[in-house]
């Protein structure tokens, strides 16, 4: 009798995490459609005059302009945001319910940078493009700050949001007690190469997305876990990632989370934490993908098109291993995501991390097997990125320049490994050296 009324508690909690998740994702894409009707009811003209003001940077810098001439890593993607603001800036003369899910852009012929200008320039010749497998919730954001400033003032405003993000979250981490933790933490932004990141949009989106939601959650995991809701949060990160992200590095919006939830259960014994990390992981994919399908229904419903069809080839074609009609293997494209730091500089930090391992493991000898059994999770979560370029195969190998950022998580999760050997080596050398009488 008790087993059968544990089973139908079970299933009864489990109905109602599905309909909360559910309920959720409805009130998420109704959300996010109203929103971007409202974007799209603000006029374009004062959008234009202010881009118009710094359209010359984008002319000089050209679509792939480099920071360091040479390192690849440090290219930006002007084409992305040209098309992105092309989206903002565009006078379309169909009602803001259609051009909400439209997204539309004029193009010249010869790519977003070209036809931007030339656009704010008042020429005409252009034909109307939609772009309708995305939500571009980017455009929430981004139109209503073209009413006021400038392209130039973006990257500005952006190196300063997000070198106090960074700095928030390092100290949040710090002053949790998980002092190596948090300089782990840095470490993994500086592999991400952050001189680029405030002068892209393309960058931008999702390194905003995955540091709040990992400020929120470290500030407010109590309030979260109390209300029995944090894989509904990794619900709503991975909404909100299909959302306002075009599929840049989006598993480190996953990952980073899922570090900081360790952290702050490191109480719980390895499998529950094990467990955790599925639960979220699942709860992130549905957000993530059902977010995005519901794109494509209200799109093929509103616009009468079949967006439904275009969006599915075009993932079909990113998740396979065939690039200019060549085949390429999963070896290939994690080569290529992490060739990026085979730079001296990073060559050096990677030496650095390695030395501090492996002392890291000879300190804590006599626990290793405690330690590797703790390590489990974080290798789990280290690993995701790799896991993503596997199946968006195509996309991680042609864009390599851009999703070898995910591996932050990889970075993180591997640097709180180290961390955890030192703390656990330290408190072994304490409880030896308490009962030798030598710690008071």
């Amino acid at each position: 009798m008790r087993r059968r009324y544990a089973k139908s508690r079970t299933t009864k909690n489990f109905r109602m995490h599905i309909g909360r998740a559910v309920k959720w994702l409805a009130a998420g894409i109704a959300a996010g459609y109203g929103l971007l009707v409202l974007a799209y009811l603000l006029p374009t003209g004062p959008m234009q005059a202010n881009l118009a003001a710094s359209a010359g940077i984008l002319a000089e810098e050209r679509e792939y302009h480099r920071v360091i001439p040479g390192v690849v890593s440090t290219q930006l993607d002007n084409y992305t945001d040209s098309w992105m603001m092309g989206n903002a800036v565009y006078d379309s003369a169909r009602p803001v319910w259609k051009q909400a899910l439209a997204c539309t852009s004029a193009d010249y012929g010869a790519g977003p940078l070209d036809g931007l200008v030339r656009y704010l320039d008042r020429e005409q010749g252009y034909r109307e493009v939609d772009y309708t497998r995305y939500w571009h919730g980017y455009l929430v954001l981004l139109k209503p700050f073209l009413l006021l400033f400038d392209y130039a003032d973006l990257r500005v405003l952006n190196t300063v949001v997000e070198l106090l993000l960074v700095f928030g979250i390092f100290c949040t981490i710090f002053n949790m007690g998980c002092e190596g933790e948090a300089w782990g933490y840095v470490l993994s932004v500086l592999f991400m190469m952050p001189v680029v990141l405030p002068l892209s949009i393309q960058f931008s989106v999702i390194f905003y997305l995955t540091n709040i939601s990992v400020l929120v959650l470290l500030r407010a995991y109590d309030w979260i876990a109390d209300k029995n809701a944090i894989a509904l949060y990794f619900q709503m990160i991975g909404m909100c990632a299909s959302y306002f992200d075009l599929l840049t590095y989006p598993v480190a919006s996953l990952g980073m989370p899922l570090v900081c939830i360790l952290l702050l259960e490191a109480d719980r014994d390895s499998w529950t934490k094990v467990r955790t990390i599925l639960d979220c992981s699942v709860s992130w994919c549905f957000g993530y993908g059902a977010m995005w399908a519901g794109k494509w229904i209200l799109s093929t419903l509103v616009l009468k098109d079949n967006v439904i069809a275009n969006a599915l080839s075009q993932i079909l074609m990113r998740a396979s291993h065939t690039q200019n009609g060549e085949r390429i293997t999963v070896l290939d494209t994690w080569r290529r995501n992490v060739e990026f730091y085979f730079e001296r500089p990073y060559l050096i930090l990677i030496a650095l991390g390695m030395v501090l391992f492996f002392v890291g493991i000879f300190r804590s000898r006599r626990q290793l097997a405690d330690v590797c059994i703790d390590a489990i999770p974080f290798m789990l979560i280290a690993l995701m990125p790799f896991v993503w370029y596997a199946l968006a195969g195509q996309h991680s190998y042609e864009h390599h320049w851009f999703t070898f950022r995910g591996l932050m998580t990889t970075v993180f999760a591997g640097m709180c490994i180290c961390a955890r050997l030192y703390r656990t080596a330290d408190a072994g050398f304490s409880q030896r050296g308490q009962r030798n009488g030598r710690f008071s």
